[in-house]
């Protein structure tokens, strides 16, 4: 893993190559010079080779604001979106491929998006009784950069939806845009092109606004195996990097995703991993409400559901995945914490897909 001239790396942090590629991409669509963007902002070619190389986000910044101004676009962020791809979001995209419905991709943006840089942080919350709400709050301050980075980000989550479930026509209900509408009149069709919806401009926040539906659709390939392993490879270079959060119960739910693939996490390792001991690990987790053994159960039962869901592994098989030491343990425990059998839960979810 390299990072560009971390010694001098501002407040807003770093960001991977692997999303600097969509803005790259784009600027030679539009004729630009990428190697002369690339020497305005001081990034080196070397550094593009591996995706996961870390840049300077002024640096990036700094290229950014340089596209916008030699392109004379002002819809750049926009129209980056449509060079959206798997890899322009690292791992996280191959996770999102391998999930079983948009809200499942979507619960993973929040915990890895780190890995794909420091730009911003995602917010789900209800915005009604029947709608929720996908708000990106973004860290770069400086415009035009915070607006085209805004648009590019909202309209690159959609694009990505639509090839997640196959499906051109699949849109939100809204789009809220901090900004003003562009002076441009003519370009205000685009964004409802893009979004295919209605956008409103000069709003308290950017988000997208969706309802309960449009989130449950099913992907074209789940892979919950796939998953596990991808979610753990992400987990792993989270915690080689540093860039876990600030709460410890999510720490420790990473590094046993991490690990349980490899069979049962224990907890006296996970604190080693922590860098503290295993009481040290049990009191600071008491103090944020929570325990090993919960927060085990959940990563538990995430994976169970997954794979009574998108497979048709025995339970004897899940069982011992998850460290259960026979099948009717891990029935037993199942029901408890999800009030059915597998069986059950596995026929009705079968059912309703």
């Amino acid at each position: 893993m390299k990072t560009a001239s971390p010694e001098n790396a501002g407040n807003l942090g770093t960001i991977s190559c692997a999303a600097l590629e969509q803005y790259l991409v784009s600027a030679e669509a539009a004729g630009l010079d990428t190697q002369a963007g690339l020497l305005h902002a001081q990034i080196g070619k070397e550094l593009l080779k591996d995706p996961m190389t870390r840049i300077d986000s002024q640096q990036f910044e700094t290229l950014l604001e340089w596209f916008i101004e030699q392109s004379n676009d002002p819809a750049f962020g926009l129209h980056t979106s449509q060079f959206v791809q798997p890899g322009s979001y690292s791992v996280i995209g191959y996770i999102a491929m391998s999930a079983s419905t948009l809200l499942e991709a979507l619960s993973r943006v929040s915990v890895y998006e780190k890995l794909v840089g420091d730009m911003g942080l995602t917010e789900t919350r209800p915005f009604n009784a029947q709608q929720i709400e996908i708000r990106w709050i973004c860290r770069h301050q400086r415009q035009p950069v915070r607006r085209h980075l805004i648009e590019n980000i909202l309209g690159s989550w959609v694009r990505y939806s639509r090839w997640l479930v196959n499906n051109d026509a699949l849109s939100p209900d809204k789009i809220l845009l901090e900004h003003s509408a562009p002076k441009d009149r003519r370009l205000h069709q685009e964004y409802r092109s893009v979004f295919g919806c209605e956008v409103l401009f000069d709003q308290p926040y950017s988000a997208i606004i969706t309802n309960q539906e449009m989130l449950a659709y099913r992907l074209r390939q789940p892979d919950p195996m796939l998953f596990s392993t991808l979610e753990a490879h992400a987990a792993q270079k989270l915690h080689e990097l540093g860039l876990t959060g600030n709460s410890l119960a999510q720490k420790v739910q990473l590094r046993i995703r991490a690990l349980i693939d490899d069979g049962m996490p224990r907890k006296e390792q996970v604190a080693i991993d922590l860098g503290m001991t295993e009481r040290t690990l049990h009191r600071r987790l008491q103090d944020e409400g929570t325990a090993w053994q919960t927060l085990l159960d959940q990563v538990r039962d995430d994976l169970a559901c997954a794979l009574l869901r998108d497979t048709d592994q025995a339970q004897a098989e899940i069982a011992e995945k998850l460290g259960y030491s026979d099948t009717r343990s891990f029935q037993r425990a199942f029901k408890r914490r999800c009030g059915h059998t597998p069986g059950n839960w596995r026929q009705q979810h079968k059912l309703a897909m």
